[in-house]
């Protein structure tokens, strides 16, 4: 993916170049050192954000950014509980307590929280279903307790909790943020984009001094 990225940047450096020159030779101005930077500026931008990107991923637990890159699911439910799933896998979620080894909800397709419960879908793709486990589509999960109730249908999952079911597939949902980390991704976005924004700016604006008369 990143040789792609940087293709792309090549690629969209090339045309700024030429297309700087096309312009730079109406103006009958130099042209040199100019194309070189719009040729450059691409791949430089291109490269510091994937570093970024990088570096989010690599340290996204001590930080609390998001897995850009790698892509593994971890998110945040009520008192200490984390939905987890493979970027690869994201239909086998599974439900467990920080620091805890074993699984409280297994194959989990979609979810929802409502207060302290944890509603979704069981998934039953790699392991189909067995006769007994034939009403045993939909959950509501309590982690206040660790207790997990099983419903046949998304209706009788809806009247157990007297209200609206708007279930989010694993790979889309995302659980409750704390405040250090709603900062800390809006620093590292903050970080990846304004040095690239100002470099942007600052080259467009030393060019429209280039174009001037004299």
């Amino acid at each position: 993916m990143a040789i792609l990225v940087m293709g792309a940047a090549s690629l969209a450096g090339a045309c700024c170049a030429l297309l700087l020159y096309v312009v730079l030779r109406v103006f009958r101005r130099p042209c040199g050192r100019a194309c070189i930077a719009a040729a450059v500026f691409p791949l430089c931008a291109t490269g510091y954000l994937l570093g970024c990107v990088l570096l989010s991923s690599m340290f996204s637990s001590l930080l609390g950014t998001p897995d850009l890159v790698f892509g593994d699911i971890k998110e945040i439910l009520p008192n200490g509980y984390t939905l987890e799933a493979l970027d690869k896998m994201p239909e086998c979620g599974h439900i467990q307590k920080a620091g805890d080894s074993r699984f409280d909800v297994a194959w989990v397709r979609s979810a929802q929280i409502v207060g302290p419960y944890v509603l979704g879908q069981y998934d039953y793709t790699y392991f189909p279903k067995t006769p007994e486990e034939s009403e045993r589509n939909y959950f509501l999960f309590d982690t206040r307790n660790g207790e997990t109730k099983d419903f046949a249908s998304e209706a009788a999952l809806a009247e157990s909790i007297n209200g609206n079911i708007y279930l989010t597939p694993t790979e889309f949902f995302r659980g409750t943020r704390p405040i250090r980390q709603r900062f800390a991704s809006l620093c590292m976005y903050l970080i990846a984009l304004v040095p690239p924004t100002a470099a942007g700016l600052w080259l467009i604006y030393r060019f429209l001094r280039f174009l001037r008369p004299g």
